[in-house]
């Protein structure tokens, strides 16, 4: 198929980078540089794994790294509150991963307007402020899913989509590019679509709404690991077999391991996540130091399945050995 060529051509690209700027530097006399990250679910397993390369980030780069929680994708009035705080603090660097692309701009200007480097790690803050963008390139993430997917129902069936969070550039890049690739399956019928927390809870019982709607659906579409456990669960409960509804997802955790190997998830697709955060530490002090950096930096994406599993770098992927 030709469209699969053009993507596995896309994946060898490796890491992107477009044309960036430069900033002037701050002082560091007083100690470490101090970078202050946020995050919007640190509980997330995904956000477990890009914690370790947050610190490894500050360690190889000799900056001092603080994560902040949101508690949720939902608490944006927490996480506006936190960056506001450490702006008063002035701190020389922020990385952020936006509760909402809309709903930080004001806290993220005021920040870059203080003098202070925002770096977006993931997921973008609409605002050309933003000094640098370090992160996957979601449409393909998506696309991704979409080719598994088309392969494995051999070009026609029901599928429904758990979409994740909504208010989200990385959410919406996902989906298009799902759908985007889909428009080429005509007898593939997305039939059912709702955006959602990652809580494997709430994935379970939306899907278990889609099973009684839809008794002959035969994809489903997940925004990560969380939701697909959750859309698995419901499966297990209506008495499916493993590989009998085809569910993809995005992202990589133990969980969402088993699951491959077991064959009720048969792929995701991965972005190096631990190298992802580390490079985003990078880009922040580089930037601080006065250092031009790229405005955009995204890993390379890979997709995973039971066949591929043992042999697949995973290297961006786990937390370095102390």
């Amino acid at each position: 198929m030709k469209r699969r060529g053009v993507l596995r051509v896309v994946l060898a690209a490796g890491l992107l980078a477009a044309v960036g700027f430069t900033l002037p530097a701050r002082s560091t006399a007083q100690g470490k540089l101090q970078v202050a990250v946020f995050l919007p679910a640190a509980g997330d397993p995904y956000f477990k794994l890009k914690s370790c390369g947050y610190f490894a980030g500050g360690k190889k780069f000799g900056a001092g790294v603080t994560l902040f929680d949101a508690g949720g994708y939902g608490n944006l009035n927490r996480q506006v509150s936190q960056l506001e705080d450490v702006i008063q603090r002035k701190v020389n660097a922020i990385v952020l991963v936006p509760a909402s692309s809309v709903g930080t701009v004001p806290a993220v200007e005021k920040a870059v307007d203080a003098g202070i480097v925002v770096i977006n790690d993931g997921i973008a803050t609409k605002s050309p402020k933003v000094t640098g963008f370090v992160g996957e390139n979601s449409y393909l993430m998506g696309q991704l899913e979409a080719v598994y997917m088309a392969d494995a129902l051999g070009g026609k069936g029901k599928v429904v989509m758990l979409s994740g969070p909504s208010g989200l550039d990385l959410t919406n890049f996902r989906v298009n590019g799902f759908k985007d690739y889909m428009k080429y399956y005509p007898e593939i019928k997305i039939v059912a679509e709702k955006f959602s927390g990652t809580a494997s809870a709430e994935a379970l019982n939306i899907m278990q709404d889609y099973l009684q709607s839809f008794p002959d659906v035969r994809g489903v579409y997940t925004f990560n690991g969380p939701i697909a456990i959750g859309a698995v669960q419901a499966l297990r409960a209506a008495g499916k077999k493993p590989g009998q509804v085809i569910v993809t997802t995005l992202d990589l955790e133990d969980e969402t391991k088993r699951l491959i190997q077991e064959g009720w998830v048969g792929m995701t697709a991965i972005s190096q996540p631990v190298q992802m955060a580390a490079l985003a530490v990078e880009m922040a002090v580089r930037a601080v130091k006065g250092e031009k950096i790229p405005a955009e930096t995204l890993t390379q994406s890979t997709m995973v399945t039971k066949s591929t599993l043992s042999s697949v770098d995973l290297s961006g992927q786990t937390c370095p050995k102390p």
